[in-house]
C-alpha cells in the first residue's frame, strides 16, 4: 500500500502546537538554533496546564485558506480547553480530529470537546481503539504467557508478576457514536491510511518491520477471560511532506516504536528524507540498551528536529540533549515546520 503526498506543502505554512502533554513551563526558552521553527511559549505559558496525556493541532494557511487538525484530546478535558483558550486554538475551527489510539490519556478529552465542534468536522478512528477494557503489564519485562494469563491472573497478582493489572477506561463505541450523532459530527472508523490534504496523510495500521521494538509484556483482554499481546494494531501516526525539506511524523505514544513508525511512513510515502519527528516515543519503561539504540538510530537520521515528549522519558531525553535537532516540549510549544 502507499499513499501519495509527492505535492507536499510549502515550509512555513503548517504550524503545530502542543495543547496538552506532561509539563507545562514558562522557563523552557526558545533555541535560536532553530531559527523560528521550534518556538516555547514562555510566559505565555504562566496558566497553562500539564497533565499525563497529549494533544497536538496542525493549523494549515494554504492558498489563502485556513485549515485545523487535531491530534488526540489529552486525558483531562480542562487541560485540553483550557490550554486551547490560553494558546489562541479555537477548537470551533475543527476540520478533522485524529485519535491516535485507544488509551485514555489520549481520548480522555474527547467528551468535553466534542460539542465544541463544528457541524460536520470527521473524527477519525481505527475501529480497535473500542476494544481494550482490561490491561496486564508484566514485572520487569517478564514473558508470560497469554494462556497463563487467562487461566492464572489471581495467582500471577498474588506473586507479584504483574507491574499492572487493571480494568481501562474503555473508549465506549456506543457513547461515541450518540454523541457524534447528537453534534452532527462524522465518525470515520478506518484502520487503513486516509488523505487530510494535499501532503498530509495518517500512517493507517503501522508496519512492524521490528516486533522487538513494540511495548513489551503488556497483554489485552479479549472476551471474558482470555488474554493476548497487545500489538498496539489500533495506533495511527500522522505524516506531513514539507516541500523539499522532509516528511514530519506526528505520534501520540509510539507503541509500535518510533523507528516503525518511520520506516513505515518511508514505506508508505516513498519519501526517505525525515525533517522532524514529534510526539510520545515511550521510551520511559525501556532498558538502557534500547534507548541507546535509538539515539544512534536517529544520531545517523539526523533529522532537523526532534522532540519527544509525554510517555518519552528522561533518559532518552537525557542522551539526545547534545543533539543539534534535539529540542524540548512542553504544553504550548509551536512548530513551524
Amino acid at each position: 500500500m502507499s499513499v501519495d503526498i509527492s505535492e507536499g506543502i510549502e515550509s512555513g505554512k503548517v504550524t503545530i502546537k502542543v495543547l496538552t502533554t506532561n509539563t507545562a513551563s514558562i522557563t523552557v526558552l526558545t533555541e535560536e538554533k532553530f531559527g523560528g521553527k521550534v518556538i516555547q511559549p514562555e510566559a505565555n505559558a504562566n496558566r497553562a496546564l500539564g497533565e499525563h496525556g497529549l494533544s497536538m493541532s496542525i493549523k494549515i494557511e494554504d492558498d489563502g485558506e485556513s485549515h485545523l487538525f487535531l491530534l488526540d484530546t489529552g486525558s483531562l478535558s480542562q487541560a485540553i480547553i483550557e490550554n486551547s483558550k490560553q494558546f489562541g486554538i479555537n477548537l470551533n475551527e475543527v476540520e478533522k480530529l485524529i485519535i491516535s489510539h485507544g488509551h485514555f490519556d489520549h481520548w480522555g478529552g474527547l467528551t468535553a470537546v466534542i460539542p465544541l465542534l463544528k457541524e460536520g468536522t470527521e473524527i477519525i478512528i481505527n475501529p480497535r481503539c473500542f476494544e481494550q477494557n482490561y490491561a496486564a503489564v508484566s514485572k520487569n519485562g517478564e514473558e508470560i504467557s497469554a494462556e497463563e494469563l487467562s487461566t492464572n491472573l489471581k495467582q500471577l497478582e498474588k506473586e507479584g508478576k504483574l507491574r499492572m493489572s487493571r480494568k481501562l477506561p474503555l473508549l465506549n463505541k456506543n457513547m461515541v457514536i450518540n454523541l457524534v450523532d447528537q453534534h452532527k459530527l462524522k465518525l470515520i472508523e478506518i484502520n487503513t491510511p486516509i488523505k487530510l490534504y494535499k501532503g498530509i496523510t495518517t500512517s493507517g495500521e503501522i508496519e512492524l518491520f521490528d516486533e522487538d521494538e513494540v511495548t513489551k509484556s503488556l497483554y489485552i483482554q479479549k472476551g471474558r477471560k482470555e488474554f493476548e499481546k497487545h500489538y498496539f494494531r489500533d495506533e495511527t501516526a500522522v505524516y506531513i511532506n514539507i516541500k523539499d525539506k522532509g516528511l514530519v511524523i506526528l505520534t501520540g505514544c509510539g507503541h509500535c516504536g518510533i523507528i516503525n513508525t518511520i520506516k513505515h511512513a518511508q514505506k508508505l510515502t516513498g519519501i526517505d528524507k525525515i525533517y522532524a519527528v514529534i510526539g510520545g516515543f515511550h521510551e520511559e519503561w525501556n532498558p538502557i540498551n534500547k534507548i541507546e539504540k535509538k539515539v544512534k538510530y536517529f544520531e545517523q537520521l539526523n533529522p532537523e528536529i526532534i522532540c519527544g515528549m509525554h510517555c518519552t522519558g528522561f533518559e532518552f531525553n537525557k542522551q539526545m540533549s547534545n543533539h543539534p535537532s534535539h529540542t524540548l516540549g512542553v504544553s504550548g510549544t509551536e512548530f513551524h515546520p
